[in-house]
């Protein structure tokens, strides 16, 4: 009989991984991008995000997201950003999360059928992302003082940089999502009796 003091010592040690990778994706591999608002990068976080939602779920993801993304906010000097960080990827986690596992039962574990899914739900991920960057940071400008207008003419020329981050976590899913996926299951399904 399987131990279920074991199976939340997995839980634990796979979210805390999890949280390690998003922040070792962001940490080790960033490329600066221009924008009018913040200071964005081209990086392997949002990747790494996605992976651990097609992994452990929205909630847990949720978890080791924010864990992941805070410490590289607090390590980097961004802690300003850490209320953005937090509502936005509470956002992301749990609706990419939902979505991902409703569609996936259709799936008939058919491996192609799941890889579609998960690319569809990092396009899902990636707009998300655009959307509330977009709104909190038009929000954020206004309250620092700027109209309404130029905030909003601010925010759009930075759309760009969040663009292309959106594609890159579209392709990186697309690239990583059968092997990452693959060997979660291998390291899950090793349970001893």
């Amino acid at each position: 009989m399987y131990n279920t003091q074991t199976e939340k010592t997995r839980t634990i040690v796979a979210t805390a991984f999890f949280a390690a990778v998003i922040y070792l994706g962001i940490q080790s591999f960033r490329i600066p991008l221009p924008a009018a608002v913040g200071t964005p990068f081209l990086h392997l976080g949002h990747i790494f995000v996605m992976l651990s939602i097609v992994c452990l779920g929205g909630k847990r993801a949720t978890v080791s997201a924010i864990i992941g993304l805070v410490i590289f906010d607090i390590v980097n000097g961004y802690i300003h950003a850490i209320p953005n960080v937090v509502v936005s990827t509470i956002i992301k986690c749990l609706l990419v999360g939902y979505v991902f596992s409703t569609m996936k039962k259709h799936a008939n574990n058919d491996p192609k059928k799941e890889l579609s899914i998960a690319v569809l739900c990092a396009a899902l991920y990636g707009f998300t992302n655009i959307f509330v960057d977009f709104i909190w940071n038009v929000i954020q400008l206004v309250i620092l003082g700027s109209t309404l207008q130029a905030a909003f003419i601010a925010e759009l020329s930075s759309i760009p940089a969040t663009i292309i981050n959106a594609v890159f976590t579209v392709i990186g899913t697309a690239l990583l999502y059968l092997p990452v996926t693959s060997a979660y299951k291998k390291i899950i399904s090793n349970k001893r009796a």
